[in-house]
């Protein structure tokens, strides 16, 4: 027992000591001199308490105010982009289903697609005011149009290549189109590429616009592989093949996105592969 009181004592005056240090170097003064350590005794031993929890005080303090320092250092936009981005997507992720526009079962799949479209579209927009940014900032214009046409005419091609021999190949023909209504009749499916057509234009917005192009300021190139993560992750419900492709499209997307300082041929080349992948499904 005695042994325990003792240790109890050196770890409260090495409390006092670091911490007062810590304290009064900030100040530029000296500490004052420690008192002797508490002896055996009750009223010794809550004034060795009394000590120990003032001292934790003031490290707690000096701890906080270095870590204040740390963040005033970073660059406040681009802690906001990342922040808030990522609260979207999670707030996305625990949304639960509910009808918004349809009311059937197999509907709710294209009433989350709206939801989610809104969500990506709008959520970044209040950002616009916060940093007095234009929308070109975030990539809302149509940057290098002659350029970027080209290159995703010819990128397309590739793709579609690619799709031919996946499809072929592999089970994933069977997981297309995600609406199986789309299968049954023209109008269900161009109700629903309507309805996707939004939702990648916003989701494209929200990465290869927002994020992308937000994340640039700081980043330079490299707010092509900062993106490309959460976006990579929100591919985490498709079929493997397709979300471990889903790294390289992203930084291929990012690419083009620069490349052609809009978001705009990243939306459309993603929606032109969508489309292709429903109408192999159906056709497989």
């Amino acid at each position: 027992m005695h042994k325990i009181k003792y240790a109890y004592s050196i770890l409260s005056i090495y409390f006092r000591k670091s911490s007062s240090l810590a304290f009064f170097l900030q100040r530029g003064t000296s500490p004052s001199p420690l008192p002797s350590p508490p002896y055996r005794g009750r009223g010794k031993r809550r004034g060795g308490i009394c000590s120990l929890i003032f001292s934790q005080d003031v490290l707690c303090y000096y701890v906080i105010k270095q870590y204040i320092k740390e963040i005033r250092q970073l660059d406040i936009e681009t802690v906001v982009i990342i922040v808030y981005s990522t609260f979207i997507l999670l707030f996305g992720i625990y949304l639960r289903r509910m009808h918004f526009v349809f009311s059937g079962r197999e509907e709710l799949f294209l009433d989350r697609l709206i939801i989610m479209g809104i969500l990506y579209g709008l959520s970044p927009l209040p950002l616009f005011f916060l940093f007095k940014r234009k929308p070109k900032d975030y990539g809302i214009n149509l940057g290098r149009v002659k350029q970027w046409l080209k290159e995703v005419a010819v990128f397309y091609l590739i793709m579609l290549l690619i799709l031919l021999v996946v499809f072929k190949f592999t089970d994933i023909k069977h997981y297309y189109p995600l609406y199986r209504k789309a299968a049954r009749g023209m109008n269900y499916f161009l109700l629903y590429q309507g309805i996707q057509l939004f939702h990648m234009f916003a989701w494209e917005f929200f990465f290869r616009g927002f994020m992308l192009f937000g994340l640039e300021k700081k980043f330079g190139k490299a707010s092509i592989l900062v993106q490309t993560i959460p976006f990579a992750i929100m591919h985490y419900r498709k079929k493997p093949i397709e979300a471990y492709g889903s790294i390289f499209a992203g930084i291929f997307l990012g690419i083009l996105g620069l490349r052609s300082r809009s978001f705009l041929p990243c939306a459309l080349l993603h929606f032109l592969v969508a489309l292709s992948a429903d109408i192999l499904g159906i056709l497989f």
